[in-house]
């Protein structure tokens, strides 16, 4: 097995180079910084800036087509029909180091490994401001059709509810997207007990202007599919439904989010054909990394009847401090698993070295992007946002005769934001996994360091 030092030797190699890359352009920033040859590529950055938000006008139709916001935009030429294209690219890479228990439970754990953690592309749709749609699919997952939706706008009740496959309204971490989110991956319990995304239809409030909102919907237990005729059979062929809730309240909301306190509470039901034993209830999660596909705790298939999901959240910003926490308990409708229940917690500390803070909508309830004030702009010497992070989760799959372990996870996060497209991230992981009874991971350990590249546009 190779040794810590082994592994953090490599690591930090990585790290120095990168090092050494960001120290020459602070070195070609300060020869740079007061020449003319800045200035002239300030000039031409802030040129091709303007020609691209302002666009260009297509052969046929007269369409517009041009860049706003950082995304790809589309107009008719009376500006009635409009879409929007943006895309996700996450690649991760990095090392595990797990201990000899640990390795002999799941023998591919240990190594390196670098992967393209999201391909995502959406389109978005608008039609005579009267109806909208989304379609959002993921080609680093096997071609996987995550958001397919669609709302009528020209009723205010109606214009708050969506028709298709998307995230159930449940829990504050996984309704934040992956590409804002503080650390590189989900909190265990959170990976472990979120609903997911499923077909059906969903209702939510979006009232910025209340301190209360909430969201609700009816969803079929489908699941992800590839094509969207795929859909149909993926209702027919469901294993029950789920209904799901969620309530979140801002008692607290100065300087334009500066300062902010969040709480929420989410419920989920899921109804479950307890005799359906080709899609039973399975809980379990990766170690906080998508560097390998094993699961550290696993509670193996569980039919049952159902399962009642229960969430609490609590946030608070203050400047460029962030604590989040959020509490998970689950229970079973399992005769023959003695109806277990199961439970998990996360909570985390962030700071701004650079002062940003985080940014939240107030009518979703979650928390969004951060743009870097200055932006990165190494002519200058301004090297955008950095962040630091610190999280404690936990996970505990045993109850009864079910055993699927414990785990304990401390991890240490850098994030350097250059501006709102694009970030840097890196991750120390120190995963703890004991009582899991299927494998013999009684007290098993595992050091991962991981490091992340996003693009968004």
């Amino acid at each position: 097995m190779k040794t810590l030092s082994i592994m953090v030797s490599r690591y930090f190699t990585q790290v120095v180079i990168l090092a050494s890359c960001f120290l020459h352009l602070t070195a070609a920033g300060k020869v740079l910084a007061d020449s003319e040859q800045t200035k002239s590529m300030d000039s031409f950055y802030n040129a091709l800036s303007n020609r691209v938000e302002k666009g260009v006008r297509g052969p046929i139709g007269n369409w517009h087509y041009y860049v706003k916001d950082g995304f790809f935009r589309i107009d008719s030429r009376k500006e009635n029909i409009e879409f929007e294209i943006n895309g996700q690219i996450l690649v991760d890479g990095g090392d595990i180091d797990a201990d000899d228990e640990l390795q002999n439970a799941f023998p591919d754990l240990n190594g390196s490994n670098i992967l393209f953690r999201k391909l995502n592309v959406s389109l978005y749709g608008n039609f005579y401001d009267t109806v909208d749609f989304k379609v959002g699919i993921d080609f680093a997952n096997v071609r996987d059709i995550q958001d397919i939706w669609i709302r009528y706008l020209k009723n205010p009740f109606l214009k708050k509810i969506k028709l298709g496959n998307m995230k159930e309204p449940f829990s504050l971490e996984y309704l934040t997207s992956i590409s804002r989110v503080t650390f590189m991956e989900r909190a265990l319990p959170d990976e472990a007990f979120g609903a997911g995304r499923n077909i059906g239809i969903r209702y939510d409030s979006l009232n910025p202007d209340r301190r209360i909102n909430w969201g609700t919907g009816f969803f079929f237990n489908t699941g992800s599919f590839s094509t969207v005729g795929e859909g149909a059979s993926q209702i027919s062929e469901a294993n029950g439904f789920d209904l799901t809730a969620r309530v979140f309240g801002l008692p607290v909301y100065e300087g334009d989010g500066r300062t902010l306190l969040h709480f929420g509470l989410g419920y989920s039901y899921g109804a479950r054909n307890e005799e359906d034993l080709d899609s039973p209830m399975q809980f379990r999660t990766r170690p906080e990394s998508r560097l390998t596909d094993d699961r550290l705790v696993d509670t193996g298939p569980i039919p049952g009847k159902g399962r009642d999901t229960a969430n609490a959240e609590l946030a608070m910003v203050y400047g460029p401090w962030s604590f989040q926490g959020q509490c998970y308990y689950i229970s079973l409708d399992a005769n023959a698993a003695g109806d277990p229940d199961f439970w998990g917690y996360y909570a985390f500390l962030s700071y701004f070295i650079t002062g940003e803070h985080r940014n939240y909508n107030r009518s979703t309830g979650i928390f969004t992007g951060v743009t870097p004030q200055p932006v990165f702009h190494p002519t200058k010497g301004e090297w955008g946002a950095w962040q630091l992070a610190l999280r404690h989760s936990y996970v505990d799959l045993n109850d009864g005769i079910i055993q699927g372990g414990k785990e304990n996870n401390l991890t240490a996060g850098l994030n350097w934001i250059q501006n709102r497209n694009v970030r840097m991230m890196f991750n120390y992981i120190h995963a703890y996994v004991k009582d899991r009874a299927s494998l013999p991971a009684a007290n098993g350990r595992a050091n991962i360091f991981q490091a992340r590249f996003q693009l968004i546009w």
